[in-house]
Formats: structure tokens, C-alpha cells, sequence
């Protein structure tokens, strides 16, 4: 498998150079020293009690009782800290959530945040903590994902623990800023793992919106072709979820069926996705579920789940989701990449000058972090990427 991974890494690196530049451009990545200043930093002092069950407790979640907490200079009360996560509770630096008594402000290059609520992912199974930075900044640049996300240096009891990514809770962007009455995340078979839904939601509407988001998958049971494919448009944005498939594939997302929230969009009267968690990108095979193994199946990197499975073997939705997957190729253009990957390594680089930050790196899954082998990530995941994408354009005859 890991040498026909390799044969195919450079077959796409050789790809990239030859097909699509027209259409596309042509832009190799500069990384410039000239860093941007760390731009935040959360300070949490709690009891050394606490902190010590923080490190150490493993696979159980930990609620903390904080004695104090500053975020960018601003005091603030908090209500509520508490692990978060799973695979990330195994490590010592554990993913977080804060529910903090007065909004407090973040910073990502030229745009504030004021937020009551957000979570600190730890990054620990990020490689060089760029993963999700990179897939959050592509999904962005394709209108795909809208909630805030930026680094900060996390302090506890005075002492870094390193850099981790600030996020805002996908929930509260929906329902706070697209007035969506509920948001649900998808888990595996399909299941409502949770759901979360606005004041103004009632019971009955509530009621109303679960089973109109369990018939999707009472519809790919009893319908196929154009007309289920009319069907479940009148249920969800299809083009929106297929969007987010086509972005998988192309980044090789090791898992996503679980990695998913739908928000009922009030607008639309339909439901849209929400992207979360991309640690596992570049992955040689899903990690969970299965692989395509079909000729036209292979266009998705995993077909776990039910829906997924019935756009690669329906041919209508299956033709449908190659056009989407050709648009989301043609929208990366070469400037659209370099600009967030370049915007990756800039906003990075100050916390990686600073020795008490990037020490932390030493209880990842990753250890080996450093600016030269940063560079040598990002350099090698942009040829990855620009390779696949005109392999994908160059199969469609594009």
C-alpha cells in the first residue's frame, strides 16, 4: 500500500506541472520570516490538584474548577472549563471547553471575536498543527465553513502548554449567526449522536426537524436516481454536502462520517453541514468504515456512511457529485492554496520561536515539530494537493 501511495504522490506531483495550469495559474509557496506577533494568549490558573488530574488522567473527561482566567490582558469569569473530545483525552494536553460570565476577545490577523463560549482543541494528533488549520482555510475559501478559528498559546499555573487552535462552538454560529432553530451532529450509521436547538425552538418543531433529517436516510432506502435526488434536495443542500465530500477526497480525510454537524438553514428550509475535525487528512486509507473499491466509487475516499455509499453507487447522483467535486478543484486555484498555506506557516511561525511553546511538542503524537520541518510539511502537503486536483481535472478531461 505505502508504495503505491508513493507511485501516486508522484504521479500527481507530475501531474501538477503538466495539466490544468492555464485555468488554474502557477505559484510556488513562499514563506516569509516576517512574522505576525502571537496574537493571543489564555492564562488558567487552577488549583495544582486539578492541573495534576489534567496531565494525567487518561480517557476520562476532567471538569476544572479554575481560580482564575485572562484571555489578551481581559479578566474574565469563568462558569464553566471541562475537557472535550475523545482520542485527545489520551494525551496530556487535552482539548477544552469554556463557558466564560462575560464575552472576551480573540484575535485572528485583522478580525476580532468577541465569543461567551469556545473550545481549545489541543492539536496533539495534529501534525505540526497544521492540519486542520490548513482544511478550515480551504473550506473557508469555498464558502464551506464560516465559524472563527485562530492559534493561541494556552498558559496553565504559569507554564505553556502549548499551541492550541481557539474555535468557536459550530452550534453557537449557527443558531447565534444564521438564526438556525437546530443544529445535529451526525454519528455513526447515521445516528443523532447530539442536537442542540435554539430558545425559540418548541418541542414540536423539534420533533418536526429530527424526523426531517432521519428521512433523508429513509429516502436513499425507497428512491433512486433523479427522482431521489429531487427528493432529497427538497431536505438538504446537496450540493453543499457534496462540496464537503469532494473536499475530503481531495485531502484524503481519514475520517469524516462522524466528523459532521447539519444546521437547518431557515432561509433554504433545508439543512446544510457544518465541517469539523481534520486531523486525519492525508491519510493513506479511512480509518474507520470502508474503502471504495468500485471504479466509480473511488471518487469518494470513504463510503462509511449510508448516504455517501448511495451517491458513488447511483449513477444520477453519482454524475451530479462529479460535477460539484470538478467545481471544488477548479475553485483551489494555485493562488487560492499558496494563500493559505502561506497564511498557515506566517501565523505559526511566532509561536514556534518561542522555546517554552514549542517544547510542549514533546507529549504529541508528533515530536519531531521544528521550523524547518514545518516548512517541509507544508511544502510537501501544497505539491500533494495541487497534484491531486489536476489528476481529478485531468480525469474529468478538464
Amino acid at each position: 500500500m505505502k508504495k503505491n501511495q508513493a507511485v501516486f504522490i508522484l504521479f500527481c506531483i507530475w501531474s501538477a506541472q503538466s495539466v490544468a495550469q492555464e485555468n488554474l495559474g502557477s505559484r510556488n509557496l513562499e514563506f516569509s520570516d516576517a512574522s505576525i506577533k502571537i496574537e493571543n494568549q489564555i492564562k488558567l490558573d487552577v488549583d495544582q490538584r486539578d492541573y495534576q488530574r489534567l496531565r494525567s488522567i487518561n480517557g476520562q473527561k476532567v471538569v476544572l474548577q479554575p481560580l482564575e482566567l485572562i484571555i489578551n490582558g481581559q479578566k474574565t469569569l469563568p462558569k464553566d472549563v471541562h475537557t472535550r473530545g475523545q482520542s485527545t483525552l489520551n494525551f496530556p494536553r487535552k482539548s477544552l471547553s469554556f463557558d466564560v460570565e462575560t464575552p472576551v476577545e480573540i484575535q485572528h490577523r485583522e478580525f476580532t471575536k468577541e465569543m461567551s463560549h469556545f473550545i481549545l482543541l489541543s492539536l496533539s494528533m495534529d501534525k505540526y498543527y497544521v492540519r486542520n488549520r490548513l482544511a478550515f482555510g480551504l473550506l473557508q475559501k469555498i464558502g464551506l465553513l464560516e465559524f472563527f478559528f485562530a492559534f493561541t498559546d494556552l498558559e496553565v499555573n504559569g507554564k505553556s502548554e502549548g499551541i492550541y487552535l481557539a474555535v468557536q462552538r459550530p452550534q453557537d454560529w449557527a443558531i447565534q449567526e444564521q438564526n438556525s432553530p437546530i443544529v445535529i451532529r451526525r454519528g455513526y450509521g447515521h445516528k443523532i449522536e447530539t442536537s442542540k436547538t435554539s430558545k425559540s425552538t418548541s418541542k414540536e418543531d423539534t420533533k418536526s426537524y429530527l424526523e426531517s433529517f432521519k428521512s433523508i436516510y429513509k429516502l436513499i432506502q425507497t428512491d433512486s436516481g433523479e427522482q431521489l435526488y429531487t427528493k432529497l434536495s427538497e431536505k438538504m443542500d446537496l450540493e453543499n454536502y457534496m462540496s464537503w465530500l469532494g473536499v475530503n477526497y481531495l485531502l484524503r480525510n481519514g475520517d469524516y462520517a462522524d466528523e459532521v454537524f447539519f444546521y437547518f438553514d431557515s432561509e433554504t428550509n433545508r439543512f446544510k453541514i457544518i465541517p469539523w475535525d481534520y486531523d486525519d487528512i492525508f491519510s493513506a486509507r479511512p480509518h474507520e468504515g470502508s474503502s471504495p473499491n468500485s471504479e466509480s466509487a473511488s471518487l469518494l475516499f470513504s463510503i462509511e456512511d449510508d448516504l455517501d455509499e448511495k451517491i458513488s453507487t447511483d449513477p444520477f447522483l453519482l454524475e451530479k457529485y462529479k460535477e460539484v467535486l470538478r467545481n471544488v478543484c477548479l475553485a483551489l486555484s494555485d493562488e487560492v492554496l499558496a494563500d493559505v498555506f502561506e497564511a498557515t506557516y506566517s501565523e505559526l511561525y511566532p509561536y514556534y520561536l518561542q522555546e517554552e511553546i514549542i517544547q510542549n511538542v514533546s507529549t504529541d503524537l508528533y515530536k519531531d515539530a521544528n521550523l524547518e520541518n514545518l516548512r517541509i510539511e507544508l511544502a510537501s502537503d501544497y505539491l500533494f494537493i495541487k497534484g491531486r486536483r489536476d489528476f481529478i481535472l485531468e480525469a474529468k478531461g478538464d
